[in-house]
């Protein structure tokens, strides 16, 4: 084969898993940096410096694809995708922008109706492939628009479970950007700042993972002394959301309701097992 001359040989770097890669491509590259990345499952992930903390296996601990620190994570199985499933179930034929039209007018708690999103079982904290999902305080007065809201407060809800854990751990988190899915409804975004009781940032760009990806290769080549320089130039913000404290504040009593749903329905989705097809 004749030889091509003049041309640079490819560099090739090592990378990294999709939510480490994405915790570059959001800056999660320094203490108190937390990462909420909705997609078909959901990941709430955030910056650790050592590996000596103790999770009691709540919490996923993995090593980061920044030089010598980890990350803690959590995992809702269906975040994305219990939107998805109620989509074409119930609005086939519809955007998700359509669907998702009259959620800013439901108030905060869906007018008492509460989702859990186990549709496929949950993995955090609760790791069990038997739980299944529900809709909880259903009316005659509710509506589709209620119940649309009442998936997006359910997802979200699931993923302060892993919140929770980190900040019972001693972590604090006050500023959570989020990425995916969940950072393309504006309703949604003040949910997550709620809910999560923190500051929420929507970055430029949202394609994390692929972002982080190329940051990985810029630095490797040598062009920034480290990836938190790296992020300094290739990160924007594009907008945040504040907590609303009238709303935290109905979502925490909310929150602890939600909570009280998988064990008031462990042993009933158990036995339902049987007429599963």
């Amino acid at each position: 084969m004749q030889k091509l001359q003049g041309l640079h040989r490819p560099r090739v770097f090592a990378g990294g898993a999709d939510n480490a890669c994405g915790a570059i491509g959001s800056g999660i590259l320094e203490d108190g940096k937390t990462l909420c990345s909705i997609g078909t499952s959901g990941v709430v992930l955030s910056y650790e410096a050592s590996s000596d903390k103790d999770f009691g296996g709540k919490v996923h601990y993995f090593n980061h694809s920044a030089p010598d620190v980890y990350y803690t994570m959590g995992v809702t199985l269906a975040a994305g995708y219990s939107l998805t499933w109620f989509k074409e179930t119930f609005a086939a034929d519809e955007s998700f922008e359509d669907l998702l039209a009259e959620v800013g007018s439901v108030p905060a708690g869906s007018n008492g109706l509460l989702f859990t999103p186990y549709l496929v079982g949950e993995r955090t904290p609760h790791a069990d492939a038997a739980i299944r999902a529900s809709f909880i305080g259903m009316d005659s007065s509710h509506r589709r628009k209620d119940f649309a809201r009442a998936v997006l407060e359910g997802i979200t809800f699931s993923l302060n479970e892993s919140i929770e854990i980190f900040r019972e751990s001693g972590k604090e988190i006050d500023t959570i950007v989020s990425i995916g899915g969940g950072a393309q409804n504006k309703d949604w975004l003040q949910m997550q700042a709620d809910i999560f009781n923190a500051k929420i940032v929507r970055l430029t760009s949202e394609q994390g993972p692929g972002m982080g990806a190329a940051m990985l290769a810029a630095f490797g080549s040598g062009w920034f002394s480290s990836l938190k320089e790296c992020a300094d130039v290739f990160l924007k913000e594009d907008s945040q959301y504040e907590p609303n404290p009238a709303n935290v504040e109905s979502y925490q009593k909310l929150f602890s309701i939600y909570q009280d749903i998988y064990g008031q329905t462990k042993e009933m989705n158990e036995k339902l097992l049987a007429f599963r097809k």
